[in-house]
């Protein structure tokens, strides 16, 4: 099936959906009002491909909608595309289907690690992600990555010196990074994968934004960096964030070190975690199977997107500092240069502005003054977005 670019200009009203972005009366309930553009989560409003809605279309004229097996063919397209996409092979046994990436960290936090063993994870981060760690009573100790020249790094000699100091059992990563949009290099990940194998930490890495990159830049994932299995590591990932689909519920855990693997994927069974919804498969399998092109379109849009907004800032001279994105579909900016405290500039925005972003005070540590934007929309939504910002500056 042909795709073309003009696909992500169409807006498609969402307000009756029940969407947690765009929901007037959930709006009104978190904010007090309707009259906002949401630009905080994660997700994409552009409309999904159609062999994914032609999919889930066909499947839903069945008129039951029970237990469904999760078949050979399924793992054949999450294999093809792995191969095909990023020239990862995993086979089969490798693979373990899920409801989600954040349900998934859970579960391998409680399977390998006790109460009051200490994980480590750079900042800021994704707060789910940290969340997971300090809700079920480990201890959580951060790191945070050190930031250059509208670039994050990670402080590999900061990282050393908190293994030596402390018991680390786990270290979580993110890659693409979420917030900051960075996409770890195969140099970088050898060095980190190298201190974990001489530390004895098992890395869980979140790469559930793999697919989301800016041209130039090429996904590792941290499976790829141990070939004989020294290094311990899962990989949590979806189609989810890619096609747009979040709400279809679906995820997959990688686990290639047979030792590692076994005891965890018997453990998740007994969850009674036997059949994911029945709409996650049928459409993650369209998915991978025949929408390569549209996200060949989609990274490309989104780089468009990201070039609109770094152009725009320029134009109108904001002082607002844009984080060089390598991946993901959001943006981080820095707003320390505006005459705004760092802990008003969310509720600045949010009043002034008329937009709800995310606010970098919520990404656990050091992210103070910055926000957290979705540039995963038409372009004139994006635009109406910046210049509601701008306007808003303007009064300071």
């Amino acid at each position: 099936m042909e795709f073309s670019m003009d696909l992500f200009d169409k807006y498609l009203d969402r307000t009756p959906t029940k969407s947690i972005k765009w929901d007037p009366d959930y709006m009104i309930e978190r904010f007090k009002t309707a009259d906002l553009l949401p630009f905080n989560h994660a997700e994409m409003d552009f409309i999904c491909p159609y062999p994914i809605v032609e999919c889930v279309q066909n499947r839903s004229k069945h008129e039951i909608y029970g237990y469904t097996l999760v078949k050979s063919d399924y793992y054949d397209s999450v294999i093809n595309w792995y191969q095909s996409r990023h020239n990862i092979k995993y086979n089969s046994e490798e693979i373990l289907y899920s409801t989600g990436v954040i349900f998934s960290l859970r579960n391998a936090i409680q399977f390998y690690t006790k109460t009051g063993e200490e994980i480590a994870i750079f900042t800021p981060i994704y707060r789910p992600l940290a969340e997971a760690v300090s809700d079920q009573n480990r201890n959580l100790v951060t790191i945070p990555l050190c930031y250059e020249k509208e670039k994050y790094l990670m402080d590999f000699v900061a990282l050393e010196k908190i293994f030596q100091t402390h018991q680390i059992k786990v270290l979580i990563i993110c890659n693409p990074h979420n917030p900051v949009g960075r996409v770890w290099t195969h140099a970088e990940l050898t060095q980190l994968g190298n201190l974990c194998i001489n530390y004895d930490v098992m890395i869980i890495s979140d790469e559930i934004h793999c697919d989301l990159l800016s041209k130039g830049h090429k996904y590792t994932s941290i499976t790829t960096i141990s070939p004989n299995d020294e290094l311990k590591s899962i990989v949590l990932s979806s189609m989810t964030k890619t096609f747009n689909t979040s709400g279809l519920k679906i995820a997959n855990i990688f686990i290639k070190n047979a030792e590692l693997r076994k005891p965890f994927f018997e453990y998740y069974d007994k969850k009674f975690i036997y059949a994911p919804n029945v709409f996650g498969i049928h459409g993650m399998q369209a998915a991978y199977d025949h929408c390569a092109p549209w996200v060949d379109l989609l990274t490309q849009y989104l780089d468009q997107n990201f070039n609109f907004v770094k152009e725009y800032l320029s134009e109108h001279s904001l002082n607002i500092d844009l984080i060089h994105r390598e991946g993901t579909p959001v943006i981080w900016l820095d707003f320390r240069q505006i005459p705004i405290a760092p802990n008003k500039v969310f509720n600045y925005l949010l009043k002034k502005a008329r937009i709800i972003s995310y606010d970098g005070r919520d990404f656990t540590a050091n992210g103070g003054g910055f926000q957290r934007l979705s540039i995963g929309y038409p372009r004139h939504i994006l635009k109406e977005g910046l210049d509601r910002i701008r306007n808003a500056i303007e009064l300071l």
